[in-house]
């Protein structure tokens, strides 16, 4: 009996040590999936790897709140056809993985657009982008609950890695 139980506790110390680990493993498949799935324009499987209340806040600053798996479809589909105009973005590589608990996670990519000319002439300069997805665990599977996107168009101090200096001032 004795044997058992510390069989089981082996067991269940290594399940504990192993799962964070997994689950790290997981999430970062899940934005590798979301990253694909975005770069190829894939509407139908960036929907399935959110959750249904997923929320969008988007280059722009507006939050947007999907009201269900469909909705979320329909604004990918629409994102595609009439901003990207079926143009490719760039690939994100994941920067950051955080595992807040055990079943959520905050994971940040990064990417860098060239130079974007849109069909009334007017230039995009090239820029960074730095988005930001909170993942939850449900039901055993990892989805998207939100994303935002933020773009970088100048570098700024806070940027600087070796950043002392004081807080600039705000201009109203």
């Amino acid at each position: 009996m004795r044997t058992f139980v510390l069989i089981c506790t082996i067991a269940a110390a290594s399940f504990a040590a192993t799962a964070p680990a997994n689950d790290e493993r997981a999430v970062r498949d899940l934005i590798e999936r979301r990253n694909t799935a975005y770069h190829n324009l894939d509407a139908k499987t960036l929907t399935a790897l959110s959750t249904p209340d997923f929320r969008l806040v988007d280059r722009f600053g507006d939050n947007i709140e999907s009201e269900g798996p469909d909705y979320t479809l329909r604004m990918w589909s629409w994102t595609f056809k009439e901003v990207y105009k079926k143009r490719h973005p760039p690939e994100h590589a994941i920067t950051d993985v955080r595992m807040l608990s055990p079943d959520v996670a905050v994971v940040q990519s990064r990417t860098q657009w060239p130079e974007i000319t849109l069909d009334d002439g007017t230039r995009i300069p090239p820029h960074g982008e730095v988005d930001t997805f909170v993942t939850v665990k449900r039901n055993g599977e990892w989805r998207i609950s939100v994303q935002t996107i933020h773009n970088q168009f100048v570098t700024r101090m806070g940027d600087h890695p070796e950043f002392r200096g004081p807080v600039p001032p705000v201009h109203n």
